[in-house]
């Protein structure tokens, strides 16, 4: 852990600092009034109820015995920092945030719920679309009068389009948010038992195209920061770490992979989409994934695969030839590639627009960002001059204060810097990750997204 003081930081760099999703605790009994003015005469009560996204069972209500039938995945336990009163003070009061700011070293911080995270993803539709309702009512509210420093974030259920444009335009319209949170996926139910996950790109139920181009018409960021805990491969019913780890990034590559197969990056390239909490590894590993496939599976290379280039005769001659233990068959290589024929020729890259690696690279540094800790030691993979086409991906400084990972938030900004001390990011490339991709991001999506803020007259270097 570093020895210095987030002053100390501030002393040896030259900009401003972004933190682009900071968190805040929700104070219960002014939120269940907002939920109960929306209908739920349950108030809180009906999240605590139905707060998993797949509408299973809470760990904590189903008895030790039960568990291994049942199957609750176990959720976050101790995740608040009770350590520090005056952090979790800040993180629920904006007033006290706004007064700690300059302590923190950050100039701007944009605010993400905590129980609001999970919010999109609940089952019930009324229940989703009037907790939706009131959390926006609610942040808009209590952040009134610290726009300058303090960007709130909207939360947006993404069940259907209709309903996320409709929710999409009461926070923008009527309550004047800048930066939305839409639910990157949706849960649905099969006929034949059971459910799928429906990133909203690629073979989803619904077009929701309505709701891209409603953003960018709107000129709003839009955060994903869905997790995956519960999905398959994190669901233990005894270890919440074993479940946490990955998990939003594993919902961020689902959201990602399906914007980008199903073309909505190649049709809406004004989009301005931040993938938080998950860092940029697995970003870095779609890069090269999606150039790998295509050069594989995309219309030059997958002629090679086609059964039709196969010679069967030459084929039965060859294992004739070299039998040993074999025992061949005449007519066994026709067989062989008679079996994995198929009339469904496709080429996957066509509704993405990717005709070749330089499609891939500019979608992806055009449209999208990447949310990384301070303390994540492979921040600096998003610069590495080795990536392909030598572009760096839009690496975000994301602190999570308020939630366990930062138990104290005087240790953010030294622990961000930490990536310079230990020789990862040079000066220019920490001001990218700690201000100016950030920017670039808002202004992005809105060029006039930081006036009346600290940064109006802050130009990227």
């Amino acid at each position: 852990m570093s020895e210095m003081s987030p002053a100390d930081v501030r002393e040896r760099i030259d900009h401003p600092v972004v933190d682009s999703d900071g968190h805040y605790w929700e104070h219960w009994p002014d939120l269940d009034r907002y939920v109960r003015d929306e209908g739920i005469s349950e108030g809180l009560n009906a999240l605590w109820a139905t707060g998993t996204f797949d509408g299973s069972p809470h760990w904590a209500g189903v008895v030790p015995e039960e568990r291994p039938r049942v199957r609750p995945f176990r959720q976050t336990w101790w995740g608040v920092p009770f350590g520090n009163t005056d952090d979790l003070a800040a993180a629920m009061a904006p007033s006290l945030m706004y007064r700690r700011l300059d302590e923190l070293g950050l100039d701007l911080a944009v605010c993400y719920p905590t129980w609001g995270l999970v919010v999109p993803s609940q089952r019930n539709d009324e229940i989703r679309r009037g907790l939706c309702r009131a959390w926006n009512r609610y942040t808009a509210d209590v952040y009134d009068g610290f726009g300058d420093r303090l960007v709130p974030v909207a939360t947006i259920p993404t069940a259907t389009p209709q309903e996320a444009v409709a929710e999409l335009d009461h926070a923008v319209v009527e309550l004047g948010f800048k930066v939305v949170m839409l639910g990157g996926f949706a849960v649905r139910d099969l006929d034949s038992g059971g459910t799928w996950i429906d990133s909203l790109g690629l073979d989803s139920a619904y077009d929701y195209d309505p709701l891209w181009q409603r953003l960018v018409e709107l000129g709003v960021v839009a955060g994903f920061h869905s997790g995956s805990m519960g999905w398959s491969g994190r669901r233990s019913i005894t270890n919440f770490s074993y479940n946490h780890m990955g998990n939003f990034a594993g919902a961020s590559e689902a959201t990602l992979k399906s914007l980008l197969f199903g073309g909505v990056l190649h049709r809406f390239p004004d989009l301005r989409l931040n993938f938080l909490e998950g860092g940029t590894t697995w970003a870095v590993q779609l890069v090269h994934d999606m150039i790998g496939h295509y050069h594989k599976r995309g219309p030059e290379g997958l002629p090679a695969y086609d059964p039709d280039a196969f010679e069967p005769d030459r084929f039965d001659k060859l294992l004739a030839e070299h039998a040993g233990r074999l025992n061949p068959e005449p007519g066994f290589g026709s067989q062989f590639a008679d079996f994995f024929r198929t009339p469904d020729v496709v080429n996957d890259f066509e509704a993405a627009g990717i005709t070749g690696p330089d499609d891939v690279i500019r979608q992806i540094s055009t449209t999208c960002w990447f949310g990384c800790e301070a303390d994540d030691p492979l921040t600096r993979l998003a610069f590495d001059p080795e990536l392909p086409g030598g572009v760096p991906l839009n690496a975000v400084f994301s602190s999570d204060i308020a939630h366990w990972d930062v138990a104290n938030m005087v240790d953010v900004m030294p622990e961000a810097y930490e990536q310079v001390e230990n020789g990862w990011l040079d000066k220019e490339q920490f001001r990218a990750f700690m201000c100016d991709n950030a920017v670039r991001l808002c202004t992005g999506a809105d060029p006039g997204f930081f006036k009346g803020t600290i940064l109006e007259d802050y130009q990227p270097g």
